[in-house]
């Protein structure tokens, strides 16, 4: 019995016979673009903003509650204290490797995109007022109102910090990098055998329990911002004017893990990787020299921004809006 041959319909499969195999493009090109396109619009967004006149303007002091003396004391020295946090973060991975190589690494091109990403925010409250704002902060009000999404009902006179804002972005995304890197470098000279996986757990741990603690301490204190609507079944002190949602500290160490990745894999050697790049940076060698720093800063930002959307804002966002945990807020960290 003779047997016949099927039509042999393989060879358009990738890697059949004939047909070459794709090269590997790497993500560089297409962060760029995302970088590009978010800068774009935090530039037509603070514009629209500083023009408006109405907005930008510190945000009305609502009464009748009256910080407490102690209260806006340890506010100023927070705002000092964090000046100061990003003041040395931009000279020691900014300004001195400028200076000293005349190129900035991959610490320094986080720290820029913390400080533009800062602009993201305001997502926070771009539908409902989820995080509350006092009114003490030293502010110009917020640039809610001309994001993209923005619900025309949800309140925009609020005062958001321009001083201890932009430094969150710093220290919880570069800051907790830097640090975990160093001290996993450590753990793995003690301990050769560890894998990545019990690596990034405890790494992990870290950074949850360093935004726990900086975040409820700042909140009691200075109550310079609070939490106003959260998911009660992941809420602690619910109905508190300090309640706090679990989930912040976990979405800010998912963040924290995922910028520790990118830094620490840009000293791991690895096939098709040059020495020295971080995994955001593969496919920057495609650009012609004179655009490679331009391509890799704005790849850099497109990966910040991606990291603080999907990571952080969107799961806040959700879980916020479906939660019915109100916290009892004072006046002063009501919206105007």
């Amino acid at each position: 019995m003779s047997v016949t041959a099927e039509p042999d319909t393989v060879g358009d499969r990738p890697g059949a016979p004939g047909v070459p195999p794709l090269g590997r493009q790497g993500p560089a090109t297409f962060l760029a673009l995302i970088g590009i396109v978010w800068f774009a619009v935090c530039v037509d967004v603070i514009a629209r903003w500083v023009t408006s006149g109405e907005e930008f303007r510190p945000a009305p002091r609502i009464g009748p509650d009256v910080m407490a003396d102690w209260r806006l004391i340890a506010l100023r020295i927070f705002e000092g204290i964090s000046l100061a946090v990003m003041a040395a973060f931009i000279w020691f991975c900014v300004v001195k490797p400028l200076r000293e190589t005349g190129r900035l690494g991959l610490d320094g091109r986080f720290v820029i995109g913390g400080i533009i990403c800062f602009v993201a925010d305001a997502f926070l409250n771009v539908q409902q007022y989820l995080f509350a704002w006092n009114s003490a902060n030293v502010n110009r009000g917020v640039w809610v109102r001309f994001l993209p999404f923005h619900n025309p009902e949800a309140p925009s006179r609020y005062a958001e910090s321009l001083i201890w804002g932009p430094p969150m972005y710093i220290y919880f995304c570069a800051g907790v990098a830097i640090v975990a890197c160093h001290e996993a470098a450590r753990v793995r000279r003690r301990w050769p055998s560890i894998t990545k996986f019990r690596l990034f757990v405890a790494i992990f741990i870290f950074e949850f329990m360093f935004d726990f603690i900086v975040e409820n301490v700042v909140i009691r204190t200075t109550h310079a911002y609070a939490f106003a609507k959260t998911y009660a079944p992941l809420t602690l002190w619910a109905g508190e004017v300090h309640q706090f949602p679990i989930y912040e500290s976990i979405l800010v160490a998912f963040v924290g893990c995922v910028f520790t990745w990118a830094r620490m894999e840009a000293f791991e050697t690895s096939p098709g990787r040059a020495a020295g790049q971080s995994p955001i940076e593969v496919g920057v060698e495609r650009w012609r020299p004179s655009l490679q720093p331009h391509v890799r800063n704005f790849a850099v930002l497109g990966f910040c921004m991606v990291t603080l959307v999907f990571v952080y804002h969107l799961p806040f966002n959700w879980l916020g809006l479906i939660g019915t945990s109100h916290a009892d807020l004072p006046s002063y960290l009501l919206p105007g």
